[in-house]
């Protein structure tokens, strides 16, 4: 309910480990494209970086010594390699490079699933309000009911919500950065880490990052954004849904333990209980921006796991919203029903006739974003 298959196998401790090992495997090949490493060495530690020669529950127990994993992992490959490759391991970087790297790798790989079912949440947005453009609805400020509208104008607000929160988290994503500044920050060469970078696909950055935490705080509000977007579409079917209301139903809705009667809203509700925790899962990443000199005492160590939390329930919560838009019930004439006296007596040509414009402009605007 709270992760999916594919984003938890970018986020559990063997991908931690593929990943980390990915960054040491990284740092021998752009250390041999340099000059720093004799190639048959770099060749001996790339081998040595296989997940599967690593005990993954022994390097957990070990890591809490040394509040990292990183520690126990350069041990155990340096005793993989040959003595001469040995001081070639983990050439110029300290944990904190290794660490922030891997979460920029899982962060990476899990945006992208996120951004998969988005854009086609966004796809079936753009068709639902392509087809209700002139489904009459009665709109509700406050929860109370206010003048008509069309159900098109609604989805296409909707559809731009989600554009926006898809656009940026691309954007947080593709701007996620290199992270090799060595021991203090100072960094390690251009060349190195030139190289490092064209070795992992990553951006490298003017500076370490070390101390400034933006670039997991433009990730992560990103990601609480995508869940906002997602929890307007799911909280507007729970109330639609109602029996008393009725306008809008789940094609699969979910059932009660207790009342085989009902029809709950049950996609909804997952998307919401996903996107609830996320602020919370936020907060404590800025709380983690106040950095201690040149390396976090706590905070640092805090971002990993909490960031993992909030790409799984975000990842979770674009999986149910598509599936929730994608076979999402519309009832027009219950929806023209419920119009009613306001519709009826209101001379609402001009106003219903502006809500193709909207709609128009909320296709283009996705037309025009859409990768």
């Amino acid at each position: 309910m709270y992760s999916t298959t594919a984003a938890t196998e970018a986020t559990d401790d063997r991908a931690w480990l593929r990943e980390m090992l990915r960054v040491e495997n990284a740092i021998a090949v752009a250390g041999a494209a340099v000059g720093r490493i004799p190639p048959e060495l770099a060749k001996e530690i790339e081998a040595a970086c296989e997940p599967s020669r690593f005990d993954l529950e022994e390097l957990t127990r070990r890591a809490v010594a040394s509040a990292t994993p990183v520690v126990p992992l350069v041990q155990d490959l340096r005793a993989l390699v040959p003595a001469a490759a040995q001081p070639y391991v983990h050439l110029g970087a300290t944990s904190q490079d290794v660490v922030d790297t891997a979460l920029v790798l899982i962060a990476r790989r899990v945006s992208s699933l996120v951004l998969d079912d988005l854009w086609a949440v966004a796809d079936d947005l753009a068709e639902l309000a392509d087809r209700h453009r002139g489904t009459v609805q009665i709109g509700r400020t406050l929860l109370q009911r206010a003048v008509p509208t069309t159900f098109g104008a609604v989805c296409a607000g909707w559809l731009a919500g989600v554009d926006d929160a898809a656009v940026r988290l691309s954007a947080a994503r593709s701007g996620l950065p290199l992270q090799y500044g060595g021991p203090v920050g100072l960094g390690v060469g251009t060349q190195l880490t030139e190289a490092l970078g064209t070795a992992l696909d990553l951006p490298v950055p003017p500076l370490p990052w070390h101390t400034r935490r933006q670039p997991i705080i433009e990730v992560a509000t990103a990601l609480a954004g995508v869940c906002g977007a997602l929890a307007t579409v799911a909280t507007a079917v729970v109330l639609l849904a109602q029996n008393e209301i009725a306008e809008l139903a789940e094609g699969a809705p979910g059932g009660s333990s207790a009342m085989p009667h009902k029809r709950n809203p049950a996609r909804s509700a997952l998307v919401l209980a996903c996107a609830h925790q996320a602020p919370g899962l936020v907060a404590g990443l800025l709380g983690s921006q106040q950095v201690e000199l040149q390396r976090s005492a706590g905070g640092w160590q805090a971002e990993a796991p909490t960031l993992t939390q909030l790409l799984r329930l975000t990842a979770a919560a674009a999986a149910h919203a598509r599936e929730l838009v994608g076979s999402l019930q519309v009832d027009t004439a219950q929806m023209l029903a419920n119009a009613g006296d306001e519709h009826a007596s209101q001379d609402a040509a001009g106003p219903l006739d502006a809500t193709g414009l909207l709609v128009d402009r909320a296709l283009e605007a996705h037309r025009a974003a859409r990768p």
